[in-house]
């Protein structure tokens, strides 16, 4: 076989592949989370554009996106707890951080309010699929409230410098209920 027709083979089983898993997905939520990547990339270059300001701001050495977290998004009970961090970042970190947006940081603006904008349809989508993702009890974001609380005015600059921690715990959680549960 020549490179140019392995190319091809290897070509055509892509797109077989890729138009067969978006047959399988015959629901709302089912293609939310075959179309997050997208997202996700989205998500990831606003950060970029703003990552270098905020993790130069955080001083602090605590965790606020901690291991607990991380296990959480393994659970049954992840959905509750990425509904609470976003909200937790819609209702507290995000405003806040437009909110003390400056002329020397105005070219951050847009790239917190894209963040802002993809959080806020990820919370509607993650709340309208809570069967797609079986949620068992509430996760408890009071913890976390409390120490980001804690921290004052640092507290801003931790939470926006660990959203790329954030970004892959979402990207893991949703990349677990990919074709999973496909119906």
């Amino acid at each position: 076989m020549t490179p140019g027709s392995l190319l091809s083979v290897l070509l055509l089983l892509c797109c077989a592949c890729t138009v067969w898993c978006a047959a399988l997905c015959n629901n709302r939520c089912c293609s939310f989370v075959e179309g997050f990547p997208a997202r996700l990339k989205m998500l990831r270059e606003n950060y970029s554009q703003i990552r270098d300001y905020y993790e130069a701001n955080d001083d602090l050495d605590i965790v606020l996106l901690d291991q607990s977290i991380v296990d959480t998004f393994k659970t049954p009970f992840a959905c509750h707890l990425m509904d609470g961090i976003l909200r937790f970042y819609l209702d507290s970190v995000l405003p806040r951080a437009l909110a003390t947006v400056t002329a020397e940081t105005r070219n951050l603006k847009p790239h917190v309010e894209s963040i802002q904008q993809i959080f806020d349809q990820l919370k509607i989508e993650v709340t309208n699929c809570k069967h797609y993702f079986a949620c068992k009890n509430r996760f408890d974001i009071n913890v976390l409230n409390s120490t980001y609380t804690k921290m004052e005015d640092k507290g801003l600059y931790k939470a926006m410098g660990e959203l790329d921690l954030l970004f892959n715990y979402i990207e893991n959680y949703l990349a677990s209920k990919r074709r999973r549960n496909v119906a």
